[in-house]
């Protein structure tokens, strides 16, 4: 398992240089220009060597490898750099975003990992029964709904009807006062991901149901509940958890919708107005962040699930080896 570690360590690196070159040629071919940005008209009126001064101030008038390289050397010594817009370190800009959508991101998950658990379970247990089918439609509804518009409906509703909760912002108070902010969000995300868990959850039960070797446990004589619990359920999980990975890259990049509608003060919103504002440092550094996040946890549920079954974790050994 060690060699195993090892090499998906490795592969990590190199996935992390890759993307981080791609990322940052592409950030660099967007249209605009980050000096017109920060100056607006009045760059306009500046003489040819005042924006060449600008433009070196900026460290874009070295060539793209270059610039890469420069930078590359700034993160693997721990420094991210100031923006350009604000001349803010980058470090705490992202540090203070990052906290918003972790708890955002944990809280969505949490309402899937409930729904999933309990309606994915149902549907798979009592396949082709009423509850099976209400459930597979209504997940099939929160699967086509478009989470900016399911956000917008929240927010009439709960905000504009009955004046419930707010429309924007974390705030200030305490636990009980941040939860008012935070359910509409955590909501939108949880419920526009929870029907493919909940399909997932489902399917893999029926398919582990129908396994030989649930037919050979009831066979012996061991009670439903010892097999439900001890054999068909972490079996029909590990695809489940498996997913969760990958779910966590999409739901990163659905952030950036949510946080916008409901001003939450995450990631997402951050690296959208440095998108805006051509603020690269900003942008970069909430990309490359959000790269090491989802191959950490992807190595994360990999382990998981070879230690929850045996015969992947054999396989594991075997690719740690070659």
């Amino acid at each position: 398992m060690g060699l195993f570690i090892l090499k998906r360590l490795a592969e990590s690196i190199v996935v992390l240089l890759i993307g981080s070159m791609l990322c940052f040629l592409f950030i660099r071919m967007l249209p605009g220009d980050p000096a017109a940005a920060l100056y607006g008209e009045q760059l306009q009126k500046m003489s040819e060597a005042d924006r060449l001064r600008i433009t070196e101030n900026l460290g874009l008038h070295d060539p793209l490898p270059v610039q890469y390289g420069k930078w590359l050397s700034q993160i693997l010594h721990g420094e991210w750099g100031q923006s350009f817009i604000s001349g803010e370190d980058v470090t705490l800009l992202v540090i203070q975003a990052l906290q918003p959508t972790f708890i955002l991101m944990m809280s969505s998950h949490l309402i899937i990992f409930l729904l999933a658990g309990v309606f994915g379970v149902i549907s798979g247990l009592f396949r082709r029964s009423f509850f099976d089918q209400v459930i597979t439609w209504v997940s099939l509804l929160f699967m086509s709904i478009p989470p900016f518009w399911f956000a917008l409906m929240l927010m009439l509703f709960f905000s504009v009807y009955l004046g419930v909760l707010p429309t924007s912002g974390m705030g200030e108070g305490g636990w009980g006062e941040q939860l008012r902010y935070l359910l509409m969000p955590s909501l939108v995300l949880a419920l526009s991901h929870a029907g493919y868990y909940i399909r997932l959850l489902r399917n893999h039960i029926n398919i582990t149901k129908d396994n030989g070797f649930i037919f050979a446990l009831k066979a012996r004589g061991i009670e439903e509940r010892r097999i439900l619990l001890n054999h068909l359920l972490p079996n029909a999980s590990i695809p489940f958890l498996s997913y969760t990975g990958m779910s966590l890259a999409v739901g990163l990049a659905g952030s950036v919708v949510i946080e916008t509608i409901f001003s939450w003060p995450g990631l997402g919103r951050l690296s959208l107005k440095a998108a805006l504002a051509h603020d690269y440092p900003v942008l970069l550094a909430v990309i490359l962040l959000s790269m090491v996040f989802v191959i950490a946890i992807n190595l994360l549920v990999d382990l998981l699930c070879a230690w929850m079954d045996p015969r992947l974790r054999s396989q594991l050994l075997e690719e740690g080896k070659k």
